[in-house]
């Protein structure tokens, strides 16, 4: 207990160094809100944010870029450009690509951006249209516009807000407050939405009205103002959706339009001479800045291609059908002119390509990455240029002969993560649109950076399983039923592959095993030479791979009416995205060995509790048509499982996680505190702590402190976007997550969470710190720095206060075992004995601290001590100079007692 007459409270460490905490009074903090799952806060806490504050999150990369669909410029800031991501937010670089940083963090309740536009009239105004139309199964929806007026310092959330998916933003060339958005609205499902096609705002987007709508299947998708007459516009809508066994493009409702008057009134022109017959799918289209009757039109169409008007849209001609150009219609589909040159032309696809010649023929450039979504080209110099692709936004200064790197941020797409028990620890992760990697967890430098990844098994969409027994070796998968296993030591890959076939471009009715996109990798925990893979089956080997035996009945709906081809009506596309009826999570229980779970991508939950020689279904009742997302087998009971469900491919954002404790007779829906549009992506239980749950949604993190009967956000610094996995290191206490558009982060603290409690936050108190091990220096991390962070050094030290103290000396000591006092630490002077006072001469930075100052906080605080003992004593006025004695970092590898 604390007291207020200098009584102390030890805590040891390893039985020979304790520190003690002495205080009395104080005052009150408000809690600060804090925006989340669009925008919502948790009622009624099990505990407040305020006995939480003192945690984070670090980053810790991997530094190479993710997807990108949306770049922006001005053609006054030579150097200034904006790359929107798809999960990752708004990124802004004021030196030409060289360091970029995120200027939407604490703004954006979404994180996937779709359409970036900077006003030409103002450099200071920019809106951001949230969530991608190149729509893909793993795409994530927005919540409508954001405008900054003020370089992207910050942002304004300004409606739109069951839009979605945004293409695209036109802005007035004279007037910034005017704008027009096209809108796809809901692409999952096959319900659709009245809120699509083309809005427009006079008023900076204060009120908004719908100008141009077909139906409610239909969209828009792209839109462009002629500079030289903003009264004229060009729109194209676009019929399409996906669900979760299949992605439509094309329709009657898909359609090229134009507008003579601002956007009040469009004419559909769609049908003029020149453009194809028959059903049109997805259009890009743009105008020349040169000569306002040339315009280009990308259609995707069985007789589609680049089209050419010289006249204003009246006729066209078809100048290019190349399958280069227009492949995978839905996810490319773009075309920019050239601002300087009416006859220069580009076209968007895995390759950027250019014409000069007015369409007729096309050669590529070479890009740092493949995949691209958007081009802007500087108006005054088309030498300047940034170009978004699914490795980011990256700049040129000389028409595309070279570009900046992708290196830059931290952005990468992870479809789950995979721990191991190495010293120090690594993380495993398959990055969309990229490879496999392994990261440290942290180092023994400033920063966790390329040197300290390396490549493994499996490709940019599968999971990874790394051998308990040998670092060097993991197993890894990807799309199409793709399994290798890889021996870094050796650089040796072995393709272990359950069925010797690649299945691209067939349905999945008509192939022996469907392996979904991303299918489960699973070595047990009981015997690290039996390995799990699934199909529509569970299959295992122990053999390294070597031969896999299926060990269960389909264990899906296996519906055929849901195993069709994928795409169409007029481009088909079959890459396992859409094979339904597979099962997409397994687990085996840590505790009981020959306990397997199994979901299904189709909602169907199977247990065998006899290591699969027989299966019972145990789904749970009232459960509608679902994928199960992760199967979390628990740490501390056989029969208890939590599962992390979603129906975002039905256009249905309702959270769905469930807990069972006798073996799946029975299930207990457990989503109380998370908001209603934030669905579920993963659940975990923490290994060191019965009851203490994590969950990540579409924006982020939640916790529960009483085994899913009520969560509260575990946000932080974390922003958002969506969490597709998160496990818990249980040898180190750290909280690992994965991001779709963020790369990793940790949590380094858990010991507070596993602590924490109604008599801790009720009164002053010292937690019992995590083992600390001495190893490595703090990080060095500036914005714009392309390296990952590392924990803080030495023994963090977190203690609660219960009223905010500002009339009294708070002290903390650490002490050897004998009593000695090492070091004595205070709210009122420095290490140095200098006095914490207010500057009588300049204004102070509010809440800032220096690092050997204790802050008095209501609620949590945080101090690091970096476990050095006090150095030599000046003699005679000479400094004696050189490092100070260290511990003996040996004496915090055991866990604290109290003493």
């Amino acid at each position: 207990m604390f007291t207020t007459n200098k009584q102390l409270q030890k805590i040891w460490l390893s039985s020979a160094i304790a520190f003690c905490l002495i205080f009395v009074g104080g005052l009150m903090l408000p809690l600060q809100a804090q925006p989340f799952g669009h925008g919502l806060e948790t009622d009624n806490p099990t505990y407040d944010q305020t006995y939480l504050q003192g945690l984070d999150y670090r980053n810790i990369g991997p530094f190479r870029g993710g997807r990108s669909v949306a770049v922006a410029g001005h053609k006054d800031e030579p150097a200034t450009y904006y790359t929107g991501f798809t999960g990752g937010g708004v990124y802004k670089t004021t030196d030409r690509g060289k360091t970029w940083i995120n200027v939407s963090d604490g703004n954006f309740n979404t994180g996937s951006v779709g359409a970036l536009t900077v006003a030409p009239s103002d450099k200071n105004v920019i809106y951001a249209g949230m969530g991608e139309t190149c729509i893909r199964g793993n795409m994530s929806a927005g919540d409508g516009i954001y405008r900054s007026v003020d370089g992207g310092d910050s942002w304004t959330h300004i409606g739109l807000g069951e839009t979605h998916f945004i293409g695209e933003i036109a802005v007035h060339p004279e007037n910034e407050d005017v704008a027009w958005v096209a809108a796809l609205g809901h692409a999952f499902g096959n319900e659709g939405n009245k809120e699509r096609g083309v809005f427009k705002t006079t008023d900076g987007g204060e009120t908004w009205e719908k100008v141009l709508y077909h139906n409610e299947h239909t969209g828009a998708v792209d839109i462009t103002v002629d500079p030289n007459n903003p009264r004229v516009l060009y729109a194209s809508l676009w019929e399409a959706y996906r669900n979760p066994w299949k992605m439509v493009s094309g329709g009657e409702g898909s359609g090229l339009y134009k507008s003579t008057d601002g956007g009040e009134t469009w004419t559909n022109i769609s049908q003029r001479p020149g453009m194809p017959k028959g059903l049109m799918g997805k259009i890009g289209v743009t105008v020349s800045p040169v000569n306002s009757d040339r315009v280009w039109a990308m259609i995707e169409s069985n007789n589609g291609g680049v089209f050419r008007s010289d006249d204003g849209g009246k006729t066209w001609t078809r100048t290019n059908k190349a399958r280069k150009l227009r492949q995978r219609a839905w996810y490319y589909t773009h075309i920019e002119a050239d601002p300087q040159d009416e006859n220069t032309v580009y076209v968007l696809n895995v390759d950027l390509h250019k014409s000069t010649d007015g369409g007729e023929t096309f050669k590529s450039i070479d890009t740092p990455h493949g995949d691209h979504h958007d081009l802007w080209i500087a108006p005054d110099d088309n030498k300047r240029m940034v170009v978004a692709d699914d490795g980011g936004g990256q700049v040129s200064d000389n028409g595309g002969d070279s570009w900046s790197s992708y290196h830059k941020y931290a952005t990468a797409q992870f479809y789950h993560v995979i721990l191991d028990n190495q010293f120090p620890y690594w993380i495993y992760g398959a990055q969309q649109d990229n490879s496999t990697v392994a990261i440290k967890s942290r180092t023994s430098g400033y920063g966790i950076d390329e040197d300290d990844w390396m490549p493994v098994a499996g490709g940019e969409s599968g999971y990874i399983a790394p051998d308990p027994e040998n670092p060097n070796v993991t197993y890894g998968g990807s799309y199409g039923g793709y399994l290798n296993k890889f021996n870094d030591y050796t650089n040796q890959s072995d393709r272990i592959d359950v069925w010797p076939n690649n299945p691209m471009g067939a349905a999945a009715k008509d192939i022996r095993y469907r392996f979904q996109w991303t299918f489960p990798i699973y070595i047990s925990p009981h015997d690290p030479d039996v390995i799990y893979t699934t199909s529509q089956f569970v299959h295992r080997s122990t053999n390294e791979g070597m031969s896999w035996d299926q060990i269960s009945e389909d264990l899906t709906r296996d519906e055929e009416s849901k195993q069709g081809k994928s795409g169409g009506p007029i481009t088909h596309d079959d890459t396992s995205v859409e094979y339904y009826n597979t099962i997409f999570a397994f687990a085996e229980s840590p505790i009981e060995e020959g306990v397997l779970w199994a979901g299904s991508d189709g909602g169907l939950v199977h247990l065998s509790r006899d290591n699969g020689d027989t299966w019972t279904e145990v789904t749970p009742e009232g459960m509608p048509e679902s994928m199960v997302s992760i199967i979390d087998a628990s740490h501390f009971d056989a029969g208890t499982a939590y599962i992390a469900v979603n129906r975002y491919k039905f256009d249905d954002f309702q959270p769905m996680l469930y807990k069972t404790d006798d073996y799946g007779q029975s299930w207990t829906k457990i989503t109380s505190g998370i908001p209603e549009k934030d669905f579920t992506r993963v659940i975990r239980e923490d290994p060191n702590k019965e009851g203490l749950l994590y969950a990540g949604t579409e924006t982020g993190v939640y916790v529960s402190f009483n085994d899913g009967e009520m969560w509260q956000p575990l946000q932080l610094n974390l922003p958002a976007v969506p969490i597709t996995d998160l496990r818990v290191h249980k040898r180190d206490k750290d909280l690992v997550l994965a991001t779709q558009g963020r790369s990793f982060w940790v949590m380094d603290n858990l010991n507070v969470l596993h602590q924490i409690s109604e008599e801790t936050t009720s009164k002053h108190h010292l937690y019992q710190p995590e083992t600390t091990y001495k190893f490595g220096g703090p990080s060095v991390n500036e914005p714009g720095m392309t390296q990952g962070q590392n924990p803080e050094p030495g023994v963090v030290v977190h203690y609660n206060l219960d009223e905010a103290i500002s009339d009294k000396e708070v002290k903390l000591q650490f002490l050897e075992s004998n009593g000695d006092i090492i070091r004595t630490y205070s709210s009122e002077e420095d290490i140095e004995g200098n006095e914490v006072k207010e500057s009588s001469e300049f204004y102070e930075e509010e809440e800032k601290t220096e690092p050997t100052v204790l802050t008095t906080k209501k609620g949590l605080n945080e101090f690091a001590w970096n476990m050095e003992y006090p150095g030599a004593t000046d003699l005679d006025g000479r400094q004696i100079c050189g490092p100070a004695l260290l511990t003996d970092p040996r004496q915090f590898l055991a866990p604290t007692k109290f003493g």
